[in-house]
């Protein structure tokens, strides 16, 4: 795995590195009310020099020729790393949700539980809780989400591959 380290980067986001920049790709999803799916999605991490990186993902059905066509979702949030090689990671859905998540990062994996779900009252989906996997393959950001809501068992729900394309 080859990447550069800014000059002006955060000691503290050393071990998360590889991971800025954007990321572009299709992805695969299944739910138990909506079946299998396919999307596509757009990832980005940045830094603005503090000791944490903004984070935001964007999902779109894709139209017959495989381009992007209606937005799905998006989450935003923050990733906090610790020295201990430990990981925060605070993200909010536009359907009225907020996780917190707590993790490790291994190299060029970093492993994710849900620490806390928070929802309004007028959130259309239960989530109660999840896994998320990061990884840097051959150059690429692998990821998959398994979640779980009040009525659905934790299962796989969303899984991609991404291409860097800038950064």
């Amino acid at each position: 795995m080859h990447f550069d380290i800014p000059e002006n980067i955060n000691p503290a986001l050393l071990g998360l590195n590889w991971l800025l920049g954007v990321w572009e790709g299709n992805g695969h999803g299944s739910w138990p009310d909506v079946g299998d799916f396919e999307y596509g999605q757009r990832v980005e991490f940045s830094t603005n020099g503090g000791a944490f990186l903004h984070y935001i993902s964007q999902l779109w059905t894709l139209d017959a020729d495989g381009q992007p066509a209606t937005p799905l979702t998006m989450e935003t949030g923050f990733w906090l790393p610790h020295d201990d090689a430990t990981l925060d990671v605070l993200l909010t859905h536009p359907e009225g949700w907020v996780e917190v998540w707590a993790g490790r990062v291994q190299g060029a994996r970093i492993d994710l539980t849900t620490d806390l779900v928070a929802r309004v009252p007028s959130s259309p989906l239960e989530i109660s809780g999840g896994q998320r996997l990061y990884g840097n393959v051959a150059g690429d950001l692998m990821w998959t989400w398994d979640r779980a809501s009040a009525d659905v068992p934790l299962q796989p729900y969303l899984w991609a591959r991404l291409r860097k394309v800038a950064g």
